[in-house]
C-alpha cells in the first residue's frame, strides 16, 4: 500500500487486545494515514492518547462505516460482526493474515509488525503503545506499592483468592504497602476478606482512575487480565499468574519488564488444566518478583525521569519452578 487512506480501525472489546493493537494504529498515522479508532476500552483512555482519533464503537454497526476507505479489525467477530466476503469497504483482518502464514512462536507485537509491513507497507515501526498520562512525573513515584489485581476477564483465569490474600500477607511482612484493585460490584466481599488485614482493598469510577492509581506503584501482580497489560503499557512492571504460561509466550505483557509465575510440574495436560491453581503457589509468586526486582537492579540508570522501554517489547521471563 502506497497511497494515503482514512482508515476506520476497529479494537477488540477486550482491554488487553486494544493496547496491544494501539501500535498498529500510531505507526499508520505516522506513514500518513488518517485513523480514526473504534472501540470501548480504548475510548475510556482517549485523553491518554495524543496522536489519536478514538470514539466509542457505533451502535450502527457497519453501516457506519461506508464513509472510510478501507476497515481493520483483528477478528471478522468483534466489536462489529463483518462478512470478509460483504464489506462496504475493504477488510484488513490480522487473525485472516495470520492464518495464510506459516506458524511462528513470535510476541503479539512482533506478530503485528510483520502484518503492518506486509499488508500496509510499513518499514519504520515503532511498539510503543502510546499511553501518556496526564502525571508522568508521577510515575512509579511509590515504589514500595505493590498492586494486586485478583481477578480476570473470565472464572477460568482465577488463580485463588486465599492465596492471593497469602500473598498480600507476605509482602506486607516484606516491607511492602500492598493494594488490590477490584471492580465495583468484587469490592464488597473482598474489603470483608482485608478487615484486619495489613493491606487495603481499592475500586475505582473509571480505567483511567485505576490506570493513575497502577502509574504510580512500583509493581503489578495479577492474574492475565487486560489490567497486566494496562500496566506493562504504563511502565510498571508486571508479574503475571496464567492458568496457560506457555500461552503467554505471545500473549504475555508486552512493553515494561514482567515475569510469568512458573508452574510445578504435572505430568497429563489434562491435570494441568484441571489442577493448575494447585500447581502455583505463594512461594513461586515471591521468588518471581524477587527475580523481577533482581532484572531491574542489573538494569538499572541513574536520574531516570520516564518510563523506560515503552518504544519495543520487552522479553518476559518465565524462571524455573
Amino acid at each position: 500500500m502506497t497511497h494515503s487512506e482514512h482508515i476506520a480501525f476497529l479494537v477488540s472489546n477486550k482491554l488487553g487486545d486494544s493496547l496491544l493493537l494501539l501500535p498498529l494504529a500510531h505507526n499508520l498515522v505516522r506513514s500518513g494515514h488518517r485513523v480514526t479508532v473504534f472501540g470501548q476500552q480504548a475510548h475510556a483512555l482517549s485523553s491518554w492518547l495524543p496522536g489519536l482519533d478514538v470514539r466509542p464503537v457505533p451502535s450502527e454497526g457497519v453501516s457506519a462505516l461506508a464513509q472510510f476507505d478501507s476497515l481493520f479489525q483483528m477478528d471478522v467477530d468483534q466489536p462489529i460482526a463483518l462478512d470478509p466476503h460483504n464489506c462496504p469497504r475493504p477488510l484488513r483482518s490480522l487473525t485472516m493474515w495470520l492464518r495464510q502464514q506459516p506458524a511462528q512462536p513470535r510476541l503479539f507485537l512482533d506478530e503485528l509488525r510483520h502484518f503492518a509491513k506486509a499488508v500496509y507497507g510499513i518499514e519504520d515501526w515503532s511498539a510503543a503503545c502510546g499511553l501518556v498520562t496526564q502525571h508522568p512525573e508521577r510515575w512509579r513515584q511509590n515504589r514500595r506499592r505493590i498492586v494486586i489485581h485478583p481477578t480476570a476477564g473470565s472464572a477460568e483465569r482465577y488463580w485463588s483468592d486465599s492465596k492471593f490474600i497469602q500473598l498480600a500477607q507476605r509482602l506486607c511482612r516484606d516491607g511492602h504497602d500492598v493494594a488490590f484493585v477490584v471492580e465495583e460490584r468484587e469490592a464488597a466481599a473482598w474489603q470483608a476478606a482485608a478487615q484486619g488485614q495489613p493491606f487495603t482493598v481499592n475500586h475505582f469510577e473509571s480505567l483511567q482512575a485505576l490506570g493513575d492509581y497502577i502509574h504510580e506503584s512500583g509493581y503489578l501482580i495479577g492474574n492475565d487480565s487486560g489490567i497486566g497489560h494496562l500496566a506493562s503499557a504504563l511502565g510498571v512492571p508486571t508479574v503475571t499468574i496464567s492458568h496457560r504460561p506457555r500461552n503467554m509466550l505471545r500473549w504475555r505483557p508486552q512493553w515494561a519488564p514482567g515475569v510469568i509465575v512458573p508452574h510445578l510440574w504435572l505430568p497429563l495436560r489434562a491435570w494441568r488444566r484441571k489442577y493448575w491453581r494447585l500447581a502455583v503457589t505463594v512461594a513461586a509468586v515471591t521468588r518471581s518478583l524477587r527475580q523481577l526486582q533482581k532484572m531491574e537492579a542489573r538494569n538499572d540508570r541513574p536520574n531516570v525521569t520516564a518510563p523506560p522501554g515503552l518504544g519495543k517489547a520487552v522479553v518476559t521471563e518465565i524462571p524455573p519452578a
